[in-house]
């Protein structure tokens, strides 16, 4: 009889317990919502915007439409009459390559502490203005990627290249005049700018980039502006050295990029399988309907190529040689982007790394009026063009993959900016201090100063 006793007094607690922690978990696993009203909806898609309710649950976009009803304990924001967007995405950045000739030898003056801070300071920036999405293109962000994702920093969502596949003298070589062979400087050794050359290192070198968490590649295909001992003419690497880096991307279920300016040079990365082209200025008309019919993106750096290369010599640390080479850049730069226009190439948009800093990713948007660009066009740049291309990731790389991004749909990753005036109306509204009254980041509220 006691045994008995005892053991229902046993049943009777484990019972309880049961029934306590299925509570608690429930609990924890109940949905967060935020109602968003009063405001005019663009979706990354259309010409216009429209009038429309927005619903947030937990992380993504539960519902957009009129009268959305809310769960009880919503919370309810008032949009006050103001133009919700997505999240704004610069499309090529460095964050990792800081300071003047951060390049070169600018790179050498700190140490990787130094370099994580100075990226850090740079991520608050963007979102400052309204970036709340990255990609990364050459440099080692591949552990403040990392970071972010597993919530142990703020900042933009980062999609990192990791460092760049540059050949010896090429693009990425950023070792000095004397360096000998063997001998490494600091941009190699903390994996900010990369050199491989045969197949070989550039399997191994690909295979440790996707190890570390690179969601695609980068390519220096061509000569670059900012480096030392490449033209603008060289071609870097050999056809069967870029099907070897397109293989490898490929086998990760992602893409490849390329740094390149020339026909050469971009029509052997076509043909090698690359699937989108950075800068691109001094290619033909005949280069610019290939990629238009076979569907490759551009990434336009509008600041760069036609402010800031309109007065290269200003730039403090560029050589004759790297005037020279700006210059030229600038000469192509507005006769190719009529060609884009005109041929209709798929267009994604970033600010690069020839300024202060990244004050110049809001400018890289607000530029593009004077390109012939309308307003819509300009914000499609730096939202839903960009999220197609984060997508190209794949299953296996894209560090963000429950969801389409750069899109206000049902679905979607909850990333939302309310401006007081709308950057549809007038792109220069998007330099307005103060003008983001909302910024909704993963379904966090990270500003309300509606």
């Amino acid at each position: 009889m006691i045994r008995l006793n005892y053991l229902k007094k046993m049943s009777l607690l484990i019972i309880t317990i049961l029934l306590f922690n299925t509570s608690w978990a429930q609990e924890e696993e109940q949905s967060t919502y935020i109602l968003i009203t009063n405001v005019n909806v663009w979706d990354g898609t259309s010409d216009k915007t429209q009038k429309a309710d927005i619903l947030i649950e937990n992380n993504k976009i539960k519902e957009v439409g009129s009268s959305v009803k809310a769960p009880k304990g919503s919370i309810t924001i008032d949009g006050k009459g103001g133009y919700l967007t997505p999240g704004l995405i610069d499309m090529h950045t460095h964050i990792m390559l800081n300071g003047p000739d951060a390049f070169y030898s600018g790179s050498q003056h700190y140490d990787s502490y130094t370099i994580g801070a100075w990226a850090y300071r740079d991520m608050n920036m963007l979102m400052d203005q309204g970036f709340t999405s990255i990609r990364d293109i050459a440099g080692n962000s591949l552990g403040i990627a990392k970071a972010r994702v597993n919530g142990v920093i703020e900042g933009p969502r980062i999609w990192s290249s990791g460092p760049a596949f540059s050949s010896t003298g090429g693009h990425g070589d950023a070792g000095p005049w004397n360096q000998l062979p063997g001998e490494t400087n600091q941009p190699h050794e903390l994996m900010n700018l990369g050199v491989a050359d045969g197949k070989d290192e550039i399997i191994k070198h690909a295979r440790w980039n996707f190890r570390h968490g690179a969601a695609f590649a980068k390519i220096m295909a061509g000569g670059g502006v900012a480096s030392e001992f490449d033209p603008l003419e060289i071609i870097e690497y050999t056809q069967e050295e870029m099907e070897t880096i397109v293989s490898i991307c490929n086998d990760n279920k992602t893409y490849a990029t390329i740094h390149a300016y020339r026909d050469d040079a971009i029509n052997r990365a076509i043909d090698a399988g690359v699937k989108c082209v950075e800068h691109g200025f001094l290619m033909s008309e005949e280069t610019v309907k290939r990629m238009a019919d076979e569907g490759i993106w551009l990434s336009l750096q509008g600041y760069v190529s036609t402010v800031q290369f309109a007065a290269a010599a200003q730039v403090p640390w560029f050589s004759p040689e790297q005037v020279r080479k700006a210059t030229q850049v600038n000469q192509g730069a507005k006769q190719m982007i009529e060609w884009a226009r005109k041929h209709k190439l798929k267009i994604i948009s970033g600010g690069d790394m020839f300024a202060e800093n990244t004050p110049i990713a809001i400018k890289n948007l607000t530029v593009e009026k004077t390109l012939g660009f309308e307003n819509w066009e300009i914000m499609q740049h730096a939202t839903y063009n960009a999220g197609q291309v984060l997508a190209m990731s794949g299953p296996a790389r894209n560090p963000y993959r429950e969801g389409p991004i750069g899109v206000i749909e049902a679905g979607a990753y909850a990333d939302i900016l309310i401006w007081e005036k709308s950057p549809l109306e007038d792109i220069d509204n998007l330099e307005i201090k103060g003008n983001i009254k909302l910024m909704v980041q993963d379904g966090k509220v990270l500003k309300n100063t509606l």
